[in-house]
């Protein structure tokens, strides 16, 4: 089943938080969120709240995401740390109902 994409993102977006930076780039079907470090990524998902509107908030924007074709990857320099949208698919991360999601732990 092809997914036709309702949306295309082109960025390349400097973010500066403190003193460290997020680089956001779109090439279209996918947004890459690049962080400096895991830490940095914590930080912000710890401001979003509790686990459960987290969890909630995670899977709301996972099917806006799939239903608009695109794929959204958070990741430091070095490593993928979460793919969400089209492309994310994991059997467990849907267990904790957040489908569409694919968590990197490798």
């Amino acid at each position: 089943m092809t997914i036709e994409r309702l949306l295309s993102v082109d960025a390349n977006i400097t973010i500066d938080i403190g003193d460290q930076r997020v680089f956001v780039r779109g090439d279209g079907g996918s947004v890459v969120i690049e962080v400096p470090g895991i830490s940095l990524a914590f930080q912000m998902m710890q401001a979003m709240g509790s686990v459960k509107p987290v969890r909630e908030r995670v899977a709301g924007l996972s099917e806006l995401l799939t239903r608009l074709g695109l794929t959204v990857i958070i990741r430091t320099p070095s490593r993928k740390l979460i793919t969400i949208g089209r492309d994310g698919n994991s059997w467990l991360l849907k267990l904790f109902g957040v489908p569409n999601a694919t968590l990197h732990i490798s």
